[in-house]
């Protein structure tokens, strides 16, 4: 191996001496099979190309103000015997190292700095030999091999903000491990109050309803703190959720000593409150999490039917976006592992642990987009205010969602490199537990996507839902796609979602991705009404939609364009089906789009309603509908809808009515007059 120190044949261009600091002003590679040592500061200059492929050690600080190129080898070394602390910084924020290790011997010892907003890629592994790593800041680490993981040393740092308020949950997930591939929160969550230390101390807990921020270091409560495997789907079963701690309940403010919450596996999340009950809602907590970075392959293991709280698993941005494909699309047909969307809690409520007046909800996530958390969440009677973060496609570091499996089919929920990315918070990525205020370049990819609709419902008590419908190139269909389309997570008191067909499960959905945009087009709204009063159906936001939007109500075969008016309209108790629908042309040339009319055919005959079925079609049920929305005859999982006749005896009321036909491969609607 050639040794060199200082004084370095292999640098092309201009590298000199000044003031103490080494300063590359033009190319410098080191080969492959090549030691060199710099004792001094290195500055890679503007202009200048930097790549290592041989054995680098760095005895000072590193600063970047060029281009580091990618290398297929080499392991850059910050192996000080003099300095207490390396830094890592410079103008030019992207770092590019084969492999990386921190092995800083001297008395005192902290490690590296990594300067904030800086892009740390690593392509191989990190050796944490003697002294830590810390990213100050928004810095993050992204590495990008495949398979296991080749780091080795705990001694990561980074931090987190999360909500400061002792009465709001942040969802969370740690982006370390304990060293053995799994974590506990209590070793690898540190006090983050005062930022960037290289030596935080671990958070307390108590078992008092409230933590405490004024003790050093904070006091966090554990009688707050949870998990959630594999719960049954059902909007939010309580009983599913497992306390993280065994603790006693207040007024005892017992520490806990021992946690429900040991092995567990990088990706699973866990949620907990702020330690101020004083804070208001914008307040932030620092924390900082402290151990081995986690890296490569992780696998959490997702039953049929069920849901999971899971979370970023990495020291960097997740891209959503690839994370739904890796365990959708990319597996092929029928074997996905998930539905397709991820929900992220938000809470906007303070001052109370009463669940039921929580203000708070689910915001949805999938490849057709984003929508806010609705105030309709279903167990919540109590609460107010609205979800004001939408989320977008780079999960943040620490963040922790729920995911649900496919109905009948589960798996390994998949993490890998490929998915990370380095992308601070702001314009692409948000943390749900604060406001955030930092902007960043959109480098989020359209799927296919052309153009969005968010439209907006409120009852009387303005409770909010919102609903995406995202047209594609072709990439969705108007059908059930896993990845565009996303189910509703709970149906409220009073609501308003999506049907498709979705091989006659009859889900609500929040999402709806679709083809490209027809002027043609129809799309049923679903209205679940228990407060009788005014009920309206607004624009929240358009995205490169410039046609009129219209609501048809079909029992009065009037639309409103809702580009100058919200639809408003009283309604008593009930679901409308078949009532609404969000079109594209004014009631006097709309009709309504369907999916079994083209082979299904049904008309009114001699006191009967007649259902021709020649294709031998699965229709799982019917239903008759009046002219107010009211379901008044219904059939379902009987024997008679086998048959290619079907034959209803029809004796109500001579009036206009509305046939709705239910199959596993869609539905029909057919118009009818009884005379």
């Amino acid at each position: 191996m050639k040794n060199y120190v200082l004084s370095i044949s292999l640098i092309l261009l201009g590298l000199f001496f000044a003031q103490a600091q080494i300063i590359n002003k033009g190319t410098l590679k080191i080969e492959s099979g090549t030691e060199v040592s710099f004792g001094e500061d290195y500055t890679n200059d503007t202009a200048a190309t930097h790549t290592n492929e041989g054995n680098l050690h760095l005895k000072a600080d590193f600063t970047n103000n060029g281009t580091i190129s990618t290398p297929s080898s080499g392991t850059t070394y910050f192996d000080s015997t003099t300095n207490v602390t390396q830094t890592i910084d410079g103008s030019a924020k992207e770092i590019n190292f084969y492999n990386l290790e921190v092995n800083n011997t001297t008395a005192g010892v902290q490690g590296v700095a990594v300067s904030d907003l800086t892009d740390l890629k690593v392509v191989h592994g990190i050796a944490l030999t003697s002294g830590k790593l810390r990213l100050i800041d928004k810095a993050q680490l992204v590495q990008t091999h495949t398979g296991i993981s080749a780091n080795t040393g705990a001694g990561l740092l980074i931090d987190q903000d999360g909500a400061e308020n002792a009465y709001r949950y942040n969802y969370w997930s740690s982006p370390v491990n304990d060293g053995a591939e799994t974590y506990t929160v209590q070793n690898v969550l540190k006090d983050g109050t005062t930022p960037n230390l290289f030596s935080p101390t671990q958070v307390a807990f108590t078992n008092a309803y409230e933590g405490d921020h004024t003790t050093n270091p904070i006091k966090i409560s554990a009688y707050w703190m949870w998990k959630y495997i594999n719960g049954t789907i059902d909007g939010y079963n309580e009983q599913d959720w497992q306390r993280l701690f065994d603790v006693t309940p207040p007024p005892t403010a017992v520490v806990p000593t021992s946690s429900a919450f040991a092995s567990t596996d990088p990706g699973q999340g866990y949620i907990m409150k702020g330690p101020n009950a004083a804070a208001v809602l914008a307040d932030k907590q620092n924390y900082s999490f402290e151990g081995k970075p986690n890296d490569g392959d992780y696998t959490i293991s997702l039953t049929a039917n069920k849901e999971y709280l899971i979370g970023n698993p990495y020291p960097s941005a997740l891209f959503a976006d690839e994370f739904i494909r890796n365990n959708t699309s990319d597996l092929g047909s029928g074997n996905e592992i998930i539905d397709g969307t991820l929900y992220f809690w938000e809470h906007w409520s303070t001052d109370t642990h009463v669940y039921t007046d929580y203000g708070g909800g689910y915001a949805s996530y999938n490849l057709t987009g984003g929508t806010l958390a609705a105030t309709l969440y279903g167990h919540f009677t109590g609460g107010s205010g609205t979800g004001s973060i939408t989320p977008l496609a780079y999960i943040p570091v620490g963040q922790g969602f729920v995911v649900r499996s496919e109905t009948t089919s589960g798996g390994n929920i998949i993490f890998n490199n490929a998915q990370r990315a380095f992308v601070r918070e702001g314009a692409t990525s948000v943390q749900f537990g604060m406001e955030e205020t930092d902007t960043d370049e959109d480098t989020r990819t359209t799927n296919g996507v052309t153009a969005r609709i968010r439209l907006g419902y409120e009852n009387d008590n303005e409770m909010h839902r919102q609903l995406l419908l995202g047209f594609t190139d072709g990439a969705a269909t108007n059908s059930f796609d896993y990845g565009y389309d996303g189910k509703m997570i709970s149906v409220g008191a009073d609501d308003m979602y999506f049907r498709m067909a979705d091989n006659g499960r009859n889900f609500p959905y929040v999402i709806q991705g679709t083809g490209a945009f027809s002027i043609n087009d129809t799309y049923p709204l679903t209205l679940v009404i228990t407060n009788p009063g005014t009920h309206s159906i607004m624009i929240d936001e358009l995205e490169n939609f410039e046609e009129p939007i219209y609501i048809l109500d079909r029992s009065t075969n009037t639309t409103v364009n809702l580009i100058n008016n919200n639809f408003e309209i009283l309604l008593s108790e009930g679901v409308y089906e078949e009532r609404f629908y969000l079109v594209f042309h004014p009631a006097t040339t709309v009709g309504v789009g369907t999916y079994l009319n083209d082979f299904v055919s049904a008309f009114y005959a001699d006191e009967e309603l007649i259902i021709h079925n020649t294709n031998n079609l699965s229709i799982t049920g019917l239903q008759v509908i009046n002219s107010i929305g009211q379901i008044i005859y219904e059939l379902h999982s009987d024997p008679i809808l086998s048959n290619q006749e079907i034959r209803i005896p029809f004796n109500f009321a001579k009036a206009a009515y509305v046939l709705r036909i239910i199959g596993k491969d869609g539905k029909g609607t057919y118009k009818f007059i009884n005379h």
